[in-house]
């Protein structure tokens, strides 16, 4: 059975609570919504551009991971991804020695895909 299900226009409330925020507020709002568009498009043109280093186009890529063109597409474009993803991604591309870095408490730590991929 399905509800009926009412839809209402809320953009005047959200104009109004957008209308009361101070300058600093929607400054700050305005930054990190840059911020985070900014880490979006590098995150996907991370992906492409290892796959052009590669000389490679997204249909070799799929025809490498035995996958349609399209999942290669998503996989460029994906918020986030299981480790796995991203290696088998990444090896197809041409890769090699895939690993993650990050600085922490000041300490460089690499993490290699493969193994953080088959650990419980």
């Amino acid at each position: 059975m399905t509800k009926n299900l009412r839809f209402t226009d809320r953009s005047a409330q959200i104009q109004a609570r957008w209308d009361a925020l101070s300058d600093e507020d929607r400054a700050f709002i305005a930054e990190m919504r840059e911020r985070a568009d900014a880490d979006n498009r590098a995150y996907r043109m991370h992906l492409a551009a290892v796959r052009e280093a590669g000389h490679l186009t997204q249909a070799e890529i799929a025809q490498r991971l035995g996958k349609p063109q399209g999942n290669v597409s998503r996989t460029e474009r994906a918020p986030d991804m299981l480790y796995s993803t991203l290696r088998a991604y990444l090896e197809a591309a041409g890769a090699q020695d895939v690993a993650i870095t990050a600085t922490v408490a000041g300490r460089r730590v690499e993490i290699t895909l493969a193994q953080a991929a088959s650990a419980p």
